[in-house]
């Protein structure tokens, strides 16, 4: 499964700090069709080559100029390198970073984080969101996740910030399963929706609320290709049905 998962491109570094470059970009850039965004997450890897964190530190973008994805032009992608760049200057790595303006809440530690780097000007806020009450951080949350736990999945490079605090990466997956379980009752989703699913698993699992996120994104969401509602097909999709199901 994590093949089918951005999760991927982090296995194809061995250095922490390639590893934690890696994350960042595969964790922003994951948001559209799978094989659309992977497709661009591949050539993005080919072109800054084996040593993300060397090429970043040189600060020669040139290659990166032509490609895009989606929203994002090539302008915003070389400016989004540039930042990285910054941040790697100051801080020399992403976690350090973060752990500079970390206090307990994950939130105002990135937005006391975009406040630094962008001061009041509007650039690149989908990749340093601004803030918002609403705002899931669904690809930031998915990049903690791979950072804070550790398996055979996620890295766990960071020991600042405890899995226990964790907020799942609320894609559309999770959001219907959520709806459909009952486990989350905004209809759309949110910051409280990710918090809502998040406490159901934090009441199973109240150390690693998280260890369930891969399995439920990818073995129902995915496998069982959830809707947000009960149907027929659920008793033989659904490996849930049997705890969950009417």
């Amino acid at each position: 499964m994590i093949d089918d998962d951005p999760v991927e491109f982090l296995q194809r570094y061995k250095e922490q700090k390639n590893i934690e470059i890696a994350g960042f970009l595969a964790s922003q850039f994951a948001y559209g069709k799978i094989d659309v965004f992977k497709k661009f997450l591949r050539a993005l890897f080919t072109r800054i080559g084996d040593n993300p964190h060397a090429y970043i530190k040189k600060g020669n973008f040139s290659n990166l100029k032509g490609l895009y994805y989606r929203f994002q032009t090539s302008e915003d992608i070389v400016h989004l390198f540039h930042i990285l760049k910054k941040i790697l200057e100051e801080y020399d790595s992403i976690g350090n970073a973060l752990r500079f303006f970390y206090s307990g809440d994950i939130r105002k530690a990135l937005w006391k984080l975009r406040g630094h780097l962008f001061g009041k000007a509007n650039e690149l806020a989908f990749f340093f969101p601004k803030p918002s009450n609403t705002n899931p951080l669904k690809r930031w949350n998915l990049y903690l996740r791979w950072m804070v736990r550790k398996d055979g999945i996620d890295v766990g490079l960071w020991d600042f910030i405890d899995k226990s605090d964790l907020i799942i990466p609320l894609d559309t997956h999770l959001f219907k399963i959520g709806r459909c379980l009952g486990w989350v009752e905004k209809k759309t989703p949110s910051w409280k929706a990710a918090c809502e699913l998040t406490g159901v698993l934090k009441a199973i699992s109240p150390e690693d609320p998280l260890r369930y996120d891969f399995f439920l994104c990818h073995k129902v969401g995915i496998g069982a290709k959830c809707t947000g509602r009960k149907t027929p097909q659920c008793k033989q999709l659904c490996v849930l049905y049997n705890d969950y199901g009417e």
